[in-house]
Protein backbone atom coordinates (compact mmCIF):
# COMPACT_ATOMS: atom_id res chain seq x y z
CA UNK A 1 0.00 0.00 0.00
CA UNK A 2 2.91 1.95 -0.75
CA UNK A 3 2.71 5.57 -2.63
CA UNK A 4 4.04 4.67 -6.41
CA UNK A 5 5.14 8.09 -6.58
CA UNK A 6 7.82 7.31 -3.85
CA UNK A 7 9.38 4.03 -4.73
CA UNK A 8 12.82 4.81 -4.52
CA UNK A 9 12.37 5.93 -0.66
CA UNK A 10 12.07 3.48 2.11
CA UNK A 11 8.56 2.66 3.01
CA UNK A 12 7.33 4.69 5.98
CA UNK A 13 5.70 3.76 9.31
CA UNK A 14 3.83 6.04 11.59
CA UNK A 15 3.74 4.36 14.94
CA UNK A 16 0.84 5.58 17.47
CA UNK A 17 1.57 4.06 20.86
CA UNK A 18 1.32 6.51 24.05
CA UNK A 19 3.56 4.23 25.98
CA UNK A 20 6.92 6.50 25.14
CA UNK A 21 9.12 3.39 25.73
CA UNK A 22 7.52 0.90 23.28
CA UNK A 23 7.02 3.43 20.74
CA UNK A 24 11.11 4.12 20.45
CA UNK A 25 11.35 -0.01 20.85
CA UNK A 26 9.15 -0.26 17.71
CA UNK A 27 11.22 1.88 16.05
CA UNK A 28 14.43 0.76 16.52
CA UNK A 29 13.24 -2.74 15.26
CA UNK A 30 11.23 -0.73 11.96
CA UNK A 31 14.41 1.50 11.64
CA UNK A 32 16.67 -1.88 12.38
CA UNK A 33 14.40 -3.23 9.14
CA UNK A 34 15.00 -0.35 6.47
CA UNK A 35 11.94 1.50 7.63
CA UNK A 36 11.65 5.38 7.68
CA UNK A 37 9.78 5.63 11.07
CA UNK A 38 7.78 8.76 13.19
CA UNK A 39 6.00 8.13 16.52
CA UNK A 40 3.07 10.04 17.88
CA UNK A 41 1.53 9.36 21.63
CA UNK A 42 -2.22 9.92 21.18
CA UNK A 43 -4.84 9.80 18.45
CA UNK A 44 -4.48 13.52 17.75
CA UNK A 45 -1.10 13.45 16.81
CA UNK A 46 -1.63 10.23 14.82
CA UNK A 47 -4.11 12.23 12.39
CA UNK A 48 -2.40 15.20 12.12
CA UNK A 49 0.96 12.88 11.49
CA UNK A 50 -0.86 11.34 8.66
CA UNK A 51 -1.37 14.20 6.89
CA UNK A 52 2.40 15.68 7.37
CA UNK A 53 4.15 12.17 7.17
CA UNK A 54 1.97 10.52 4.67
CA UNK A 55 2.88 7.08 5.66
CA UNK A 56 2.61 3.20 3.64
CA UNK A 57 1.37 2.32 6.94
CA UNK A 58 -0.32 3.00 10.45
CA UNK A 59 0.81 0.59 13.69
CA UNK A 60 -1.57 2.29 16.09
CA UNK A 61 -2.58 1.04 19.61
CA UNK A 62 -6.05 0.13 20.67
CA UNK A 63 -5.55 2.17 24.28
CA UNK A 64 -4.68 5.79 23.39
CA UNK A 65 -5.61 8.83 25.45
CA UNK A 66 -8.30 10.71 23.71
CA UNK A 67 -9.02 9.54 21.03
CA UNK A 68 -8.82 5.72 20.78
CA UNK A 69 -6.81 3.50 18.50
CA UNK A 70 -10.61 2.42 17.06
CA UNK A 71 -11.80 6.19 16.33
CA UNK A 72 -8.26 6.52 14.71
CA UNK A 73 -8.65 3.79 12.32
CA UNK A 74 -12.25 4.59 11.79
CA UNK A 75 -11.27 8.34 10.93
CA UNK A 76 -8.43 6.99 8.38
CA UNK A 77 -11.20 4.98 6.71
CA UNK A 78 -13.29 7.61 6.16
CA UNK A 79 -10.29 9.62 4.67
CA UNK A 80 -10.19 9.07 0.61
CA UNK A 81 -6.65 9.33 0.80
CA UNK A 82 -6.27 6.59 3.95
CA UNK A 83 -8.40 4.30 1.94
CA UNK A 84 -5.19 2.46 0.93
CA UNK A 85 -2.93 2.53 3.87
CA UNK A 86 -2.11 -0.58 5.66
CA UNK A 87 -3.56 -0.10 9.38
CA UNK A 88 -2.03 -2.87 12.19
CA UNK A 89 -3.07 -2.57 15.33
CA UNK A 90 -1.93 -3.87 18.29
CA UNK A 91 -4.37 -4.80 21.15
CA UNK A 92 -3.97 -5.95 24.85
CA UNK A 93 -3.48 -9.78 25.76
CA UNK A 94 -2.26 -12.38 23.21
CA UNK A 95 -5.55 -13.90 22.08
CA UNK A 96 -5.14 -14.67 18.32
CA UNK A 97 -8.68 -13.45 17.48
CA UNK A 98 -9.23 -9.65 16.33
CA UNK A 99 -11.62 -7.66 18.69
CA UNK A 100 -15.01 -6.81 17.51
CA UNK A 101 -15.21 -3.99 15.58
CA UNK A 102 -11.84 -4.02 13.99
CA UNK A 103 -11.97 -5.57 10.89
CA UNK A 104 -15.62 -3.50 9.91
CA UNK A 105 -13.64 -0.38 10.99
CA UNK A 106 -10.66 -0.77 8.74
CA UNK A 107 -7.80 -2.46 10.43
CA UNK A 108 -6.26 -5.16 8.07
CA UNK A 109 -3.96 -6.84 10.89
CA UNK A 110 -2.97 -6.89 14.35
CA UNK A 111 -0.33 -7.81 16.67
CA UNK A 112 -0.87 -8.35 20.68
CA UNK A 113 1.02 -6.62 23.37
CA UNK A 114 4.02 -7.20 24.32
CA UNK A 115 4.66 -6.83 20.64
CA UNK A 116 6.63 -9.64 19.40
CA UNK A 117 9.01 -8.19 16.59
CA UNK A 118 8.54 -10.81 14.02
CA UNK A 119 4.58 -10.36 14.34
CA UNK A 120 5.15 -6.71 13.23
CA UNK A 121 7.60 -7.40 10.77
CA UNK A 122 5.72 -9.93 9.27
CA UNK A 123 2.50 -8.55 9.54
CA UNK A 124 3.64 -5.42 7.31
CA UNK A 125 5.54 -7.63 4.81
CA UNK A 126 1.83 -9.49 4.61
CA UNK A 127 0.25 -5.72 3.72
CA UNK A 128 2.89 -5.38 1.14
CA UNK A 129 4.41 -3.01 3.27
CA UNK A 130 8.48 -3.95 2.23
CA UNK A 131 11.53 -2.05 4.30
CA UNK A 132 14.07 -0.80 2.26
CA UNK A 133 16.06 -3.28 1.01
CA UNK A 134 13.47 -5.42 -0.08
CA UNK A 135 11.88 -2.84 -2.28
CA UNK A 136 15.29 -1.99 -3.85
CA UNK A 137 15.65 -6.00 -4.79
CA UNK A 138 11.71 -5.47 -6.40
CA UNK A 139 13.01 -2.20 -7.88
CA UNK A 140 16.04 -4.06 -9.19
CA UNK A 141 13.92 -6.99 -10.84
CA UNK A 142 11.47 -5.40 -12.14
CA UNK A 143 14.51 -3.00 -14.42
CA UNK A 144 15.37 -6.37 -15.57
CA UNK A 145 12.66 -7.22 -16.76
Amino acid sequence: MSHPENATRPSRVLVVEVQRHLARFLQYVLEGAGYEVWNAYDGEQALSAVERFRPDAVVVDLVLPGISGLEVVQRLRAERKAKRLAILVLKPGNHRDIPTGLVEAGANAHCSKPVDPSCLLESLSYLHVPPAYARLERDKAMSVK
